[in-house]
């Protein structure tokens, strides 16, 4: 069977027996893939010095006649981010992870945007802009300007209630400032904008109630709560 190749992000390695890694990759052309990489965990594998998260991969492999296909090369272009941001980056990879499943045709062109939001802003709010680009494209947010239950326009203080932004008249909750949501707004189109300490955790809050209300467990970069 033909080899196919594509440009990949390496999300996952799965040890297999004691000298293989199944790779989870999500692929320009063919989405998630699953590809077993046999003799990955040799000493002398030459797998082992490309097969790494957060670079950018071309990657080529024979698709299987059943199931899972078998990964045959793999070249380790550039860095997606700068070292210091490694962390963030991983943390980012772990929620693309749970957002794009084998199978789906999508991910690669939103994952490096979002890498590229993370890179662009920095420590302080970047790894919140691209989680937040994130969970907006996969459908799990809404407008900042309008209620997500009646649709309704409020330019005043919103609420926020089991991951929804509400206006007064759909329910109570934690309060969302007009300000606060303006300057998120502007930190996810603008390097220029700098968030307060307490509107950053108050964002940060807001993105664990989304993961958590979807099932995906937040990392310690999401505390505090905000549900």
């Amino acid at each position: 069977m033909a080899e196919i190749r594509d440009d990949a992000l390496l999300l996952r390695r799965i040890p297999f027996s004691d000298t293989s890694l199944i790779c989870h990759f999500l692929t320009a052309e063919h989405g998630r893939i699953a590809l077993m990489a046999k003799g990955a965990r040799r000493p002398k594998s030459a797998f082992r010095a490309s097969l790494e998260p957060l670079y950018d991969l071309q990657i080529r492999w024979r698709p299987g006649r059943t199931g899972m296909g078998t990964l045959t090369d793999c070249h380790r272009g550039n860095s997606l981010l700068e070292p210091a941001l490694s962390l963030q980056g991983l943390e980012l990879l772990a929620i693309v992870s749970r957002l794009f499943q084998e199978g789906d045709p999508h991910g690669f062109e939103e994952s490096k945007a979002a890498m590229a939001l993370l890179g662009e802003r920095g420590l302080q709010q970047g790894l919140l802009a691209a989680v937040w680009y994130l969970l907006t494209i996969s459908g799990w947010l809404g407008d900042l300007s309008h209620c997500w239950q009646c649709g309704k326009k409020v330019e005043q203080t919103m609420r926020w209630q089991h991951a929804n932004l509400i206006c007064d008249a759909c329910g109570n909750g934690l309060p969302v400032s007009a300000g606060l949501r303006k300057s998120i707004v502007g930190a996810l189109s603008s390097g220029h904008i700098r968030l307060s300490v307490a509107g950053a955790d108050s964002w940060r809050g807001m993105i664990r109630s989304v993961l958590a209300e979807h099932g995906i467990k937040p990392t310690d970069s999401f505390n505090p709560d905000y549900s």
